[in-house]
């Protein structure tokens, strides 16, 4: 899930969700991903929609020293935020859209991520990033990819507030809408991506990385129920008092720490048929 301000994502909402973004993690997935990147000797790591960094941040210290990063985002002053971790020899700063100067830059990777992204973009889009990767013969780690699923923990009334599926639902369609590479993917992007890149003739791990926020991580619930506020009553306006009624009532709960929610997301890795 994503804030954003106009078409910029917005650098506190970034830090807000690091931590969060970094525990949710599949880890089971870096094993492999980093055997294959021994074996292969892959140095150079092409990182899509950047932001800040946070990739680069949980990746390099979990990946072989030596590593040659290129970052790509439209912003390039959250670019500038990124310093070099350790293991990393080099970074180069791109400003450009995942469309065009993205997907030209997969030709020179061994490995492409991204994280929190693939929901934004089109089936379009993702069919040309896997043939790209194809051609490349690169490997793929994609995280925190949006599943759909919001379930929320009601310690204290025990049952679930009835706006709860409303709200689910509306802030569903809205993910799907244009992101500015075609009608978004929103939920159906992880299995989407799996199909894309099995059909280009990768093998696929697929495990959940889901988001559970609990009492320690009340600043993000309450601003991803923000969110979630203005989108549903977007896209159901003539649900507005009701959606907005929830709201108030989820954000009370949060402050007073009587509910926990979980946010679904995927974690995928793609490599190459072949890749030992």
């Amino acid at each position: 899930m994503t804030q954003q301000s106009g078409d910029v994502f917005d650098a506190n909402w970034l830090s807000l969700r690091e931590s969060v973004d970094h525990a949710s993690r599949a880890r089971a997935l870096l094993p492999l991903l980093a055997a294959a990147s021994r074996a292969g000797r892959w140095s150079r790591i092409l990182d899509l929609a950047s932001g800040t960094g946070s990739n680069i941040r949980y990746l390099a210290p979990r990946l072989p020293a030596g590593q040659e990063w290129t970052l790509i985002d439209n912003d390039m002053d959250l670019l500038a935020r990124v310093q070099m971790p350790d293991r990393v020899r080099t970074i180069n700063r791109v400003y450009g859209n995942i469309a065009t100067e993205g997907i030209s830059a997969v030709a020179e990777a061994h490995l492409v991520t991204c994280s929190a992204l693939l929901d934004l973009v089109s089936e379009t889009w993702m069919r040309t990033l896997a043939e790209a990767c194809r051609s490349a013969s690169c490997g793929v780690l994609f995280a925190l990819t949006y599943d759909g699923r919001i379930e929320w923990e009601d310690t204290d009334a025990g049952v679930p507030d009835p706006a709860d599926e409303v709200v689910r639902l509306a802030v569903n369609a809205h993910q799907t809408r244009n992101k500015g590479l075609g009608p978004a993917l929103g939920p159906s992007a992880g299995s989407v991506a799996r199909a894309c890149f099995r059909e280009a003739g990768y093998w696929t791990w697929f495990l959940p990385s889901p988001w559970c926020l609990g009492p320690s991580d009340t600043e993000l619930a309450s601003a991803v129920v923000d969110g979630w506020q203005r989108a549903a009553v977007e896209e159901r306006p003539d649900q507005g008092h009701a959606i907005n009624a929830w709201a108030i009532r989820r954000q009370e709960q949060l402050a007073g720490h009587k509910v926990g929610v979980t946010v679904g997301h995927v974690d995928m890795l793609a490599l190459p048929t072949g890749t030992e």
